[in-house]
């Protein structure tokens, strides 16, 4: 039996390109990402949430290895259709799912963006699913956590806006997380150069006078005690 959110997103993901990426923005926006975490041609990613495959598929584009999964069959069927001849793995998943346990510790990155998982009220206090994620990354490998917001708490609709300070006290067990908020366009124009304090203080003081979104981003490298 489907998940509600399962449910929900199958009938989402029935619309072509339902969350209306533009590809030249998230190239290069993943691009600088994939420079921050000094990702190289080869490396393998698990895709977490991965909708309809465009991350998969800029993440291949880049050289990797790529394994997308996700709740919603809708979703998966649209990704295979859509990007299943770059020689991406897709498969309707979750990270529950046994058929994952022997997969564990095999991934130079895990990329999480807006996963659903996230949209929870006990964020701040709440490293579960964080934990989980991480179990399926290499030592010295990265976890990219992103998740759209205006930098502040407040509900919107059926999504949650968490804080700056609900997303460092989230990793606050995470010594080597760095921290960053980008609007994507400024990645556009600066490349790596965006994922920097500077820049992201910027970005923050911008969204809060504005109330404009953008991504909030933890980079967390994991340690190989």
């Amino acid at each position: 039996m489907k998940s509600d959110q399962a449910v929900h997103y199958n009938i989402y993901y029935q619309q072509l390109n339902y969350f209306g990426y533009r590809i030249w923005l998230y190239d290069r926006y993943l691009a600088g990402l994939i420079g921050a975490c000094q990702l190289k041609p080869g490396a393998t990613v698990l895709d977490v949430g991965c909708g309809q495959g465009l991350f998969s598929y800029l993440f291949r584009k880049h050289g990797m290895a790529v394994q997308g999964i996700d709740i919603s069959d809708v979703g998966i069927l649209a990704a295979q259709r859509a990007y299943g001849d770059s020689g991406i793995s897709f498969s309707v998943a979750d990270i529950e799912d046994d058929m994952l346990s022997a997969q564990l510790g095999q991934f130079d990155c895990v990329f999480a963006r807006g996963l659903s998982l996230y949209n929870r009220v006990d964020f701040p206090d709440n490293d579960e699913v964080t934990r989980k994620l991480l179990g399926f990354v290499k030592p010295g490998g990265f976890l990219m956590f992103l998740y759209y917001s205006n930098c502040s708490s407040k509900r919107s609709g059926s999504w949650r806006y968490h804080s700056w300070t609900e997303l460092q006290h989230h990793f606050r067990h995470y010594p080597s997380a760095r921290f960053y908020f980008s609007f994507k366009v400024d990645a556009y124009v600066f490349g790596q150069l965006a994922f920097s304090e500077p820049c992201t203080r910027i970005n923050r003081l911008v969204s809060k006078w504005s109330r404009q979104g953008g991504d909030l981003i933890c980079l967390v490298k994991k340690s190989f005690s």
